[in-house]
């Protein structure tokens, strides 16, 4: 422990001297950045892939971060680093390593090629790759972000409920550190503190705040391959789950995240990555590490993804079966005991200049004593126009999934989401993927090297109208019974996104939501709402 003691201090003071001569020599360093929204997020950076860019010079950093940098090495010194066995690994060569940018899942990133000093190129190098031992494979990797939120509605809920004249500030802090102990064993956590500040009515359930607690806390086992047999690893522990387009599983990355207690296998074969899972949702609370596992949930299930011997025109091919139970459900039909298992398929696909996204899904499965069959299906279909100024990007997305056909039938037909990403469309707390019929149609501008703009507009309608109206995570919202109008509404946004530099992100967010025929004969009758927000962002 000694040993390793002095090797974080000498990587303390070298990250001093090294920010010291960066302002010295008053040098800035430019390059794009993934955090924008979470709707964005999930379309840039799909399945949780790292993706990469060419190495930098090193620049200039602030002052404030070495308190940061202070407290997560304190940290870090608490766990031990006494145990694992490592082999030999590859050697990294400046010209075949690719440095990975944050994203969502910071467990997923990869900093390993920085055990060559000499390839680092960004202030906070130091922290990405700190030795614990003299030997391959022993490092520690610590990486932080932090976001401010600023958010105002003009009737949220379309006026249903308290209302909030002033707007509300949201903050949110993740801290976290990857321990890797040889070639065979890592230990990763995060803590996340997500805070609200002036909203009348208090902090929104399970979204707005969570003072203190465990985001992710895991042990990690690389299981020995020989021959044939393919590269595999087990996770237990509390984790992140996100795949696909976010539509079934995803990190919710409002203010407060979600997070899973459970056991995850991991399988590499040639051709597929596999993985098996057996979890509970993190429930979570407002106070002070009293996150626990929700056990009236349990999730389970098998996904996987391929881009190999695949037709010239699809490029990805996701695959997967999904479980889940729950003790106490609600929908426009009654409450219940939900069993519910989905199949499902997603594709990316395209040719040159034009894209295409396509999921299709199945459920099927027991709600108290009737029985569930529910479907949903959705594309996108989008063109670059890579050589005409602002290099334009035009989608177009339909989306249409099942309602309940009729309420006194003990059957189910209504599709329910999982754990889907937290804003499902557009940038506000509106309607959701149950019972929808959704049009979509967006433009997306490279003002210039930094900034983008993305105007969206959707157009709602309910499948049946013997079904009701459903929230992004599926909580009922309104009742069909007092209306037979389909048309929901429709919502205009826009986002500005201002990428700063490699680590900061400003975003500016406004939305216009008019209530249809469905909103406004319901009680109580539905009015337009209108939205505008503020959001920066820094990670490290």
């Amino acid at each position: 422990m000694n040993a390793i003691t002095r090797r974080l201090t000498h990587r303390l003071l070298s990250l001093s001297v090294f920010k010291r001569d960066s302002c010295l020599r008053q040098s800035f360093h430019s390059a794009t950045n993934t955090e924008t929204n979470p709707r964005a997020l999930n379309t840039d950076n799909k399945d949780g892939e790292i993706r990469c860019e060419k190495v930098r010079r090193p620049a200039a950093t602030s002052e404030s971060q070495a308190s940061v940098l202070s407290l997560l090495l304190v940290a870090a010194l608490l766990f031990p680093a006494a145990f694992g066995q490592t082999n030999n690994s590859h050697q990294t060569t400046a010209g075949e390593f690719r440095r990975p940018v944050v994203s969502l899942d910071r467990s997923e990133e990869d900093w390993s090629f920085l055990k060559d000093p000499e390839l680092g190129t960004d202030p906070w190098d130091p922290l990405k790759y700190i030795a614990l031992r003299d030997a391959p494979g022993w490092y520690l990797t610590l990486a932080g972000e932090e976001r401010s939120f600023y958010e105002h509605y003009r009737n949220y809920n379309w006026g249903a409920g308290p209302q909030d004249d002033n707007g509300y500030y949201l903050n949110r802090l993740l801290g976290s550190a990857d321990f890797h102990l040889g070639s065979s064993t890592r230990v990763f956590f995060e803590l996340e503190s997500s805070l609200e500040f002036g909203r009348t009515g208090g902090p929104r359930p399970v979204q707005d705040e969570d003072k203190l607690d465990l985001n992710q806390l895991f042990i990690e086992f690389h299981l020995p391959s020989h021959g044939d047999r393919p590269r595999a690893s087990l996770k237990i522990g509390r984790q992140d789950l996100q795949y696909g387009e976010g539509t079934l599983l995803d990190v919710r990355d409002l203010n407060v995240r979600q997070s899973f207690d459970g056991i995850k296998l991991i399988l590499r074969p040639k051709r597929w990555q596999v993985d098996l899972f057996a979890m509970r949702p993190a429930l979570s609370n407002p106070g002070l590490f009293d996150d626990y596992p929700d056990h009236t949930q349990r999730l389970w299930g098998v996904y996987g993804v391929t881009s190999k011997h695949l037709p010239r025109f699809i490029r990805q091919l996701d695959a997967y079966y999904l479980g889940l139970d729950r003790k106490f459900a609600r929908f426009a039909q009654g409450s219940g005991r939900d069993q519910r298992h989905t199949v499902g398929s997603l594709i990316h696909g395209g040719e040159g200049n034009f894209s295409y996204v396509g999921e299709g899904d199945l459920q099927f499965g027991k709600f108290g004593r009737g029985n569930i069959l529910a479907w949903k299906y959705a594309q996108t279909l989008s063109y670059s126009f890579s050589h005409l100024k602002f290099r334009p990007v035009p989608s177009l997305l339909f989306g249409i999934s099942s309602g309940d056909k009729n309420p006194a039938n003990p059957d189910l037909q209504t599709f329910y989401p999982l754990f889907p990403k937290g804003l499902y469309y557009g940038f506000i707390d509106d309607s959701g993927s149950l019972n929808a019929i959704v049009l979509h149609g967006k433009m997306a501008l490279q003002i210039s090297k930094k900034v983008s703009l993305a105007p969206d507009s959707f157009f709602f309608w309910r499948q049946r109208t013997t079904d009701g109206l459903y929230s992004h995570p599926g909580v009922l919202l309104r009742s069909g019974l007092a209306s037979q109008k389909k048309y929901v509404g429709a919502l205009q946004d826009i986002a500005i996104t201002w990428t700063v530099d490699h680590h900061t992100t400003v975003q500016l967010l406004g939305a216009y939501y008019e209530a249809g025929a469905f909103l406004r004969e319901t009680s109580p009758p539905g009015r337009n709402t209108a939205y505008v927000s503020g959001k920066v962002i820094y990670r490290f």
